[in-house]
């Protein structure tokens, strides 16, 4: 594969893990703050459309289904862990290929 080409996916998935922490640190401060209007809205809108077909995966694997805000902000940051762990997986088997 092209050189170039390793690093930009390299670089695509730095940001791409960089984004899942910022997305996970925003879904800590709004149930911190007490702010569930706008976390429900973050949840159901603006995460759900960034990650809608890894989210759907997610939910079909999990038996259950959240019942309170509360649960919701705990599987949304369950599942935003289990894709950023991924994400770095697959970073580190870029990097280790890229050595070879």
């Amino acid at each position: 594969m092209n050189k170039q080409v390793e690093e930009d996916k390299k670089v695509k998935l730095l940001k791409e893990v960089a984004d899942i922490k910022h997305e996970q640190e925003h879904v800590k401060s709004l149930l911190r703050d007490n702010k569930m209007q706008e976390l429900n809205d973050y949840l159901q809108g603006e995460l759900t459309q960034k990650h809608y077909v890894e989210k759907a995966l997610h939910n079909m694997m999990n038996p259950n289904m959240p019942v309170t805000i509360y649960d919701n902000a705990s599987n949304a940051f369950n599942f935003l862990e289990i894709l950023k762990r991924e994400k770095e997986a697959e970073l580190e088997k870029e990097i280790l290929e890229s050595d070879n």
